[in-house]
């Protein structure tokens, strides 16, 4: 029965919860205080189950700690549940995992009940503000879904540093068995890896790299994947011209290793120059500001090399409201998107990364295996702390074969229109 009188004082530290700015067990003892423990339970079902990657949502007990535990999901039967976040229901799940996902082969593991008890994983993304995102949770989430042993619990860490990091002690809190992690920026989330290592939990980190000492970084390489594309730019340039480079997110490793690639390709090309480099932090509106500001202060610009998709479409919304699509600027990009290969094929892109976001079941299968004791295969020692297992990079994808990759990439959402038509 609710207690009129004690549900609004939990407005406050709910409120803080929803934002980051509190932890679960912070909010368990604020309620507590209150003598509201029994409402508790109610009151954060509808965010733990949005947070939660397993259908079922997960309780608080009366006893004052939260249970944190997700019922399994039954691989062995049609489920209608659909997860949150991906909307996929159990058995879409598993038929993405079987149809679609390119990378089953790396670290396999056999369909079927991982271990001998119920294990929870945690799994710390970035935010849920991109598809590309969403999609590796996805990919996460179909291996999952053929583990009928495993849950795993999602965090948005809503692009902000101490708001993961706060996600990882929250998930450290509800005990689970190990985490994997896409850490918004590298240098920032160091401490909260060192958290998970102190704990003696398998760290797996995906797409994104600290620091800091870590069980396995799984990833392609932003290296060779920038530097083909830079290469591709070169060629078409005639090794001569100049560019604009937007970057993803300052301090992130992928921003880092995508400027390194660029910069390998233009070792051989001293007759390009780079006029500028600004952060448009991977998304649309940053690239859309500081492309108007280099379009006043550049009047001969030849392209621009972007180290997103988003990037590319906002830079290129910015010179058809400056009326520069006579000057042909070309557009370099990354991220391997079916909308970005629909605009390399249309034009509207001269070349873009192929880099998977469908790398999270690799990651689970990872995580799985060292609960297990298994000892991965193949990883290999590289110039950062812990262990390094590289997955194979994709060709660049440019207009002789951009039909036969549309179809390969992620997403199902159309390219905008091309601004300068």
């Amino acid at each position: 029965m609710r207690d009129e009188r004690i549900e609004p004082q939990f407005d406050g530290p709910m409120n803080d919860l929803v934002k980051g700015k509190r932890t679960r067990r912070d909010v368990i003892v604020a309620v507590g205080r209150l003598g509201g423990l029994g409402v508790l339970g109610s009151s954060l079902a509808p965010f733990l189950a949005a947070c939660s990657s397993a259908p079922a949502a997960r309780t608080a007990s009366t006893g004052g700690t939260t249970s944190g535990a997700a019922s399994p999901v039954a691989t062995n039967a049609a489920s209608t549940t659909r997860w949150p976040i991906s909307n996929m229901t159990t058995d879409e799940l598993l038929a993405y995992y079987d149809k679609f996902l390119p990378f089953t082969s790396h670290l396999p593991l056999e369909k079927g009940p991982s271990g001998g008890t119920s294990l929870k994983l945690g799994f710390s993304q970035t935010g849920f503000n991109h598809p590309w995102r969403v999609e590796m949770i996805k990919s996460a989430q179909a291996e999952v879904a053929r583990h009928p042993n495993v849950s795993m619990v999602v965090t948005d860490g809503n692009v902000d540093i101490n708001k993961q990091s706060n996600d990882i002690d929250d998930l450290l809190a509800q005990g689970a068995d190990a985490i994997i992690m896409s850490p918004v920026e590298s240098a920032g989330l160091a401490p909260a890896a060192a958290k998970v290592m102190a704990a003696n939990k398998p760290l797996v980190l995906l797409d994104r790299d600290v620091p800091s000492d870590k069980t396995l970084f799984i990833g392609q390489s932003n290296v060779t994947m920038a530097k083909a594309v830079a290469d591709v730019m070169v060629k078409m340039l005639n090794g001569q011209g100049q560019i604009i480079e937007l970057t993803g997110l300052i301090g992130s490793s992928p921003a880092i290793d995508r400027q390194k690639g660029m910069r390998e390709a233009l070792a051989s090309a001293p007759g390009i120059k780079v006029l500028v480099t600004g952060d448009a932090q991977w998304i649309r509106d940053p690239a859309v500001k500081l492309m108007d500001d280099y379009l006043v202060a550049y009047p001969k610009i030849n392209a621009v090399f972007s180290h997103a998709e988003e990037s590319s479409w906002g830079a290129q919304l910015s010179i058809a409201r400056a009326n520069r699509c006579g000057d042909r600027i070309l557009h370099f990009t990354h991220d391997g998107s079916n909308a970005g290969f629909q605009s390399v094929k249309d034009g509207l892109f001269a070349a873009d990364g192929n880099y998977s976001p469908f790398i999270g079941d690799v990651g689970v299968r990872a995580a799985l295996l060292a609960l297990a004791g298994k000892d991965i295969p193949n990883k290999q020692k590289y110039e950062a702390a812990g262990w390094l297992y590289r997955l194979p990079d994709s060709p660049a994808v440019t207009a002789e074969n951009a039909a036969q990759w549309i179809g390969k990439g992620w997403g199902d959402f159309a390219p905008p229109e091309n601004p300068c038509h």
